[in-house]
């Protein structure tokens, strides 16, 4: 039997994860003999009151076998009518009570996967970046990521119960040695008295705290062989459209029919347990969740985030902020153009960690839409970064292409850090540069006009002073054509 005792420096000494010693079935109700030689975790209240008197009685578990990570809480209630759960849509929360787990897998104290379920049993799954911090106008959870897991939960007189299963093969992860570390945060969530119950004890100095990577408890785990599934997405899709008009006598109708027929696949492949591989042709996302309508009062584009399931295994890896929401990389120039789809023909993206390296590589190829003037174009992407001096710094470097059939072309390239001071102070400093057709002789490109440079002094945190400080210069001619820019020629 092993106890997780709770670790004074935010859960960073490593301890090891009991491994199961009989079969769970996953059925919500948390009575098979194998949960009984696990100790639950010590539990300490987050919210309303950091480390105050918890009102109810929470037992989280957790273990794992050679496939799966298991996941079990018997979650007490005094009022069990006063449970709360609305909503059966997955990836979208109610106000209700929420049992959650987040698995920082290459305990790089950067990027996570959260899931969460409901008394209901509604499933919710996000990757968390950039340590769940909002810097500059970034959103640190990316929802519309989704992933093979099961989870299911009951409800009797004295609360409620829910049970998790979650694939290796759906995590990802880096194997040293035979052992692998993993950050993980455990926590309960009673919506009716806003109670967060957590383990291990993180402060709420943060604005999402509950859910921050670097400060997770790191636990090991043994003799777990990578699986490396393939999952195949074939699709047929097929229409007819019959159109009549009016002959230049108008004596008779003629009738124009015209068929519609496509074919296009899919393939995700785990090359190993650190890289995923996914190929696709002829694309197809008429199925991608439709964008959240916005109203926009300023003369600015708006930024719509990413919806498309191909683009989002570990879609941080590609985070290349340039503040608020300006990106050099912003995959929804591909296959979008001025609010229209453009066709897909295919392209391959992988993503993962080699040795000490964090890496991302995306290529695209689109056809020539005649109706929106735009050729065919080969859309590059290499993202590279890796830590430095202390585990929540990292140094890193972008770059990305955009190439039409027609001879045009848009390079960009850049190179940042990001820095763990002292505590919770962070300096960020980048450098990008971008070159393009227009520009494309030695007399007319400016190395600054063509370049953005920024500088970011910040203190992360919600509890005392903090404070941030930047400065940015953008050049005149500076044009991410792959990424997203509010404003340019400035």
């Amino acid at each position: 039997m092993t106890a997780l005792p709770l670790q004074d420096s935010f859960g960073q000494q490593a301890v090891p994860l009991t491994r199961l010693g009989g079969p769970i079935t996953v059925d919500g109700i948390v009575d098979e003999p194998a949960w009984d030689s696990i100790e639950p975790f010590d539990l300490v209240m987050y919210q309303p009151t950091f480390e105050g008197g918890m009102s109810e009685q929470t037992e989280i578990r957790v273990g794992y076998d050679e496939d799966y990570v298991y996941v079990s809480g018997r979650l007490y209630d005094s009022e069990p009518d006063g449970v709360r759960s609305y909503s059966l849509y997955r990836d979208r929360y109610s106000g209700d009570d929420t049992f959650a787990i987040i698995l920082d897998t290459f305990n790089d104290n950067e990027n996570a996967l959260w899931f969460y379920t409901t008394p209901a049993g509604v499933r919710f799954d996000m990757a968390v970046s950039n340590d769940a911090n909002f810097v500059g106008g970034s959103r640190p959870m990316n929802s519309s990521w989704n992933t093979f897991w099961d989870a299911s939960t009951s409800v009797d007189d004295g609360g409620w119960s829910a049970e998790m299963r979650i694939p290796f093969s759906s995590l990802g992860f880096q194997d040293v040695g035979g052992e692998i570390t993993m950050g993980l945060i455990v926590y309960r969530f009673i919506a009716r008295k806003n109670e967060r119950h957590i383990f291990p004890a993180i402060p709420p100095n943060w604005g999402l705290g509950y859910a921050k990577p670097s400060v997770a408890q790191d636990v090991i785990l043994t003799d777990v062989v990578a699986q490396r599934p393939v999952y195949i997405t074939p699709y047929v899709a097929g229409g007819a459209d019959r159109r009549a008009e009016l002959t230049d006598d108008e004596s008779a109708y003629r009738n124009t029919n015209t068929l519609e027929r496509e074919v296009g696949l899919d393939v995700k492949y785990n090359i190993n347990s650190t890289l995923t591989l996914d190929v696709t042709v002829n694309t197809d996302f008429a199925q991608v969740e439709a964008d959240d309508q916005q109203v926009n009062l300023t003369r600015f584009s708006l930024f719509f985030p990413e919806k498309r399931q191909f683009f989002q295994e570990r879609a941080g890896i590609f985070d290349f902020s340039l503040g608020g929401s300006n990106r050099l990389f912003h995959s929804r120039r591909i296959g979008v153009a001025d609010g229209e789809l453009v066709r897909i023909l295919g392209g391959a993206r992988m993503v993962g960690r080699i040795g000490r390296w964090d890496v991302g590589l995306i290529d695209m190829q689109t056809a020539r839409s005649s109706d929106l003037e735009l050729a065919s174009e080969n859309f590059g992407i290499l993202r590279a970064r890796r830590q430095v001096l202390n585990e929540n710094s990292y140094v890193g470097g972008m770059v990305t292409s955009r190439i039409g059939d027609d001879g045009s072309y848009n390079l960009g390239f850049g190179a940042d850090g990001l820095f763990k001071i002292a505590g919770d102070d962070y300096l960020t400093l980048q450098l990008v540069q971008t070159r393009d057709t227009e520009y494309a002789d030695g007399a007319s490109f400016d190395f600054l006009e063509a370049s953005q440079m920024r500088f970011v002094w910040q203190r992360r945190t919600e509890d005392g002073l903090f404070y941030n400080f930047s400065a940015k210069r953008v050049g005149r001619i500076f044009d991410p054509a792959i990424g997203f820019n509010t404003r340019q020629g400035i």
